[in-house]
């Protein structure tokens, strides 16, 4: 998924990103730190599993670390 999307579907379930932060225990911010490519497990899980993605769909490689993230394809360069 597109990091556009991400938030989308955030904000349709959850009112607001920080909604849904603050749903999940999450600080502020956390949401956009992880869509700009940084690591964070727990953000990354809360993500996942509000949106149902399975892990398999969101395992990384390396290599592709900046392309895919998330679920991201390689179009959300």
């Amino acid at each position: 998924m597109h990091r556009e999307d991400i938030k989308a579907a955030l904000r349709k379930r959850y009112g607001t990103i920080r909604q849904f932060e603050l749903d999940h225990d999450l600080s502020r911010g956390a949401v956009h730190e992880v869509l700009r490519n940084r690591r964070w497990a727990k953000v990354e899980r809360a993500i996942e599993q509000a949106l149902g993605v399975s892990d398999s769909q969101s395992e990384k490689t390396d290599s592709k670390r900046k392309a895919v993230t998330h679920g991201l394809s390689a179009e959300a360069k």
